[in-house]
């Protein structure tokens, strides 16, 4: 019983010690100087706003899957896929003004069909806080002219998406991503994504179902008839993956929220948490981490133009409140292949 007491006092002495550890700027002598490089930069940014390093791990990581031409006035059906298809009527896209547009319009898709896919788009599988299992998400934009697109009042198009197994999947429902950045034609950061479910009719759900090969199962695909474009996901609540807890990691001086995202995946569903900065102790925190699940913490950084990478698998957290990591060098070809095999 002392003994168990004993490593209790030393696990909380040493957890504060690296959180006093992590308020200063500069650490006492773990900081290395580099003359005229961004890697002398340590503060952290009080800025809602993204920095830009931030956002050029998105758009170095995060890549349009699919891309198609259609005339506006005609429609379309693009197949980009066996697993992903846009059934467009003629007339059925408007500009900013609300003016139809009938001329080229461009459509491109962003698919996250795995763990690592919603890490290099940075989206996590959360709905207000709440743990998500998605089977897969996607991004839908249409521009023309520089402008991005809107279905035109009164239309509706046709998705039908589906999974590498080929079956939907019980409970998954819709949820339209609601984000707090202005639409641009350029996916940015947006810290205040959210997966919120569908209450409305905009978003009709169901199941195309087609033969499969000479005596295979039929192909089930989710069919959505809607009149909105951008982020959709179809997921379901993480009810009974156990017990939750706060979790911090912290990082060397050099890695700040300025230049660092960090996500923790769990092995036994397709689900991704995004570790937020926390400012008070200069660390990585978030709230919903499963305990008593095996998980690997991920962070990618840029500084300057090189790219840090660190990774940890972890069997069970379990009462660890804290872990120091140390990202190393990596390129992003190499990063992009670790991710994929969370």
């Amino acid at each position: 019983m002392l003994l168990k007491i004993s490593k209790y006092y030393l696990l909380a002495a040493f957890s504060l010690l690296l959180l006093v550890s992590c308020n200063k700027e500069i650490s006492d002598g773990n900081f290395t100087t580099y003359a005229g490089n961004d890697m002398n930069d340590t503060t952290w940014s009080y800025s809602s706003s993204p920095g830009l390093a931030l956002q050029r791990i998105s758009d170095s990581a995060s890549i349009y899957k699919y891309n198609d031409t259609l005339l506006g006035a005609n429609g379309k059906t693009i197949v980009f896929s066996d697993h992903f298809s846009l059934i467009l009527p003629p007339n059925a896209f408007v500009n900013g003004a609300g003016a139809p547009v009938s001329g080229t319009i461009n459509i491109r898709v962003i698919l996250l069909d795995e763990k690592s896919e919603f890490i290099r788009s940075i989206k996590a599988s959360l709905n207000n806080g709440n743990l998500l299992e998605s089977d897969l998400a996607f991004c839908i934009i249409a521009t023309a002219y520089g402008q991005e697109l809107s279905i035109a009042p009164g239309s509706n198009y046709i998705i039908r998406v589906g999974n590498k197994d080929n079956i939907v999947k019980q409970g998954m429902t819709v949820y339209k991503g609601d984000e707090s950045i202005v639409y641009t034609t350029q996916l940015l950061v947006d810290p205040l994504f959210n997966w919120n479910e569908n209450t409305t009719q905009d978003y009709q759900q169901s199941i195309f179902k087609q033969p499969g090969n000479s005596g295979s199962k039929e192909i089930e695909r989710y069919e959505i008839t809607t009149n909105k474009l951008r982020w959709i996901s179809l997921a379901r609540p993480l009810n009974n993956i156990g017990l939750q807890g706060k979790f911090n990691i912290i990082l060397p001086p050099n890695f700040t929220n300025k230049n660092t995202i960090a996500f923790i995946s769990t092995d036994d569903y397709n689900s991704v948490i995004q570790l937020k900065p926390e400012l008070a102790s200069r660390s990585f925190t978030a709230n919903n981490i499963p305990l008593q699940k095996k998980i690997h913490i991920v962070t990618i950084s840029l500084i300057g133009t090189q790219f840090y990478y660190s990774e940890q698998s972890i069997k069970a957290l379990n009462n660890t409140p804290v872990l120091s990591l140390k990202p190393q060098k990596k390129s992003l070809i190499g990063i992009i292949a670790d991710l994929k095999k969370l």
